[in-house]
């Protein structure tokens, strides 16, 4: 999750860096000003203070996003915004280095409730040889399906979604995929999506269109439900039937990203 934040910032600054305006007027640069800040908020600061706690680096990095905000309220200096992008993007990578050096994500049996199953304990292992980042978040996502506190279910689809990602990312890098022959991008898409990467895995192991439907078809329901779950909120008056029904929500979409982790991973349950 933090790493797929830093990408995004640093492709933002990118952007500001071709620029050659004084400042930044336009109100698409601010909009993703804006989307970049809501995103750390609302989903990647609840995963930090999960792993990290509440540190001086966490609430300086707030005060950044913040700041950020009020910029893009405004009209202000393209070098402005290049100067608190860096220093976000930074701070972001020392959080990410702090949550890996800390061994932040705590074994499931710490937990009495949170007992993990025989094929949950072989996905983890799994993805601890592949890709420690995607273990993690797929191990956070259990501890928070099975916690008995929990307020809202956002954070925990994001965290089976985010360890989905990074996988696909590691057997499918993006200019892999793109190098295919007939490859085109999804509309408003400017790198494959998940489901393109999924496909082209599965090809280059000689899956049949049958043997890939399963996989695409959880790939575009993962997405569905991680959506639905996320405006959930908005749209239901009852706490409690939200956060019953967003309970259901997550272990569907554990369901489904369990379907297309195995057939990628090849695990054999």
């Amino acid at each position: 999750m933090i790493r797929a934040l830093i990408e995004a910032v640093d492709g933002f600054l990118g952007t500001l860096r071709r620029r050659t305006s004084v400042n930044v007027n336009d109100q698409q640069a601010k909009e993703k000003a804006i989307e970049l800040a809501t995103h750390y908020f609302s989903e990647v600061r609840t995963a930090i203070m999960g792993r990290v706690g509440e540190n001086d680096l966490v609430l300086n990095h707030d005060g950044n996003w913040q700041e950020l905000i009020r910029l893009a309220h405004g009209n202000n200096m393209r070098k402005t915004y290049i100067k608190k992008l860096s220093t976000l993007k930074s701070q972001l990578s020392q959080i990410n280095v702090d949550i890996i050096a800390s061994g932040a994500v705590a074994p499931l049996s710490d937990k009495g409730n949170a007992k993990v199953s025989d094929d949950e304990r072989l996905m983890i292992e799994t993805l601890e040889k592949l890709v420690p980042s995607a273990a993690n978040s797929y191990r956070q996502g259990l501890l928070d399906l099975r916690s008995s506190d929990r307020i809202s279910y956002r954070g925990t689809a994001v965290e089976f979604r985010e360890a989905l990602r990074e996988v696909l990312d590691h057997l499918a890098p993006d200019a892999d995929v793109m190098a295919q022959a007939g490859f085109k991008l999804e509309p408003n898409q400017s790198k494959p999506t998940m489901k393109q990467k999924v496909r082209f895995v599965l090809i280059s192991r000689g899956r049949n269109k049958t043997q890939r439907e399963a996989a695409e078809k959880s790939i575009s329901l993962t997405e569905e439900i991680s959506g639905d779950v996320a405006r959930a909120v908005y749209n239901r008056a009852s706490v409690a039937t939200h956060l019953e029904q967003g309970r259901k929500e997550v272990g569907q979409i554990k369901r489904y990203v369990n379907t297309v982790l195995y057939d990628l991973l090849e695990i054999q349950t």
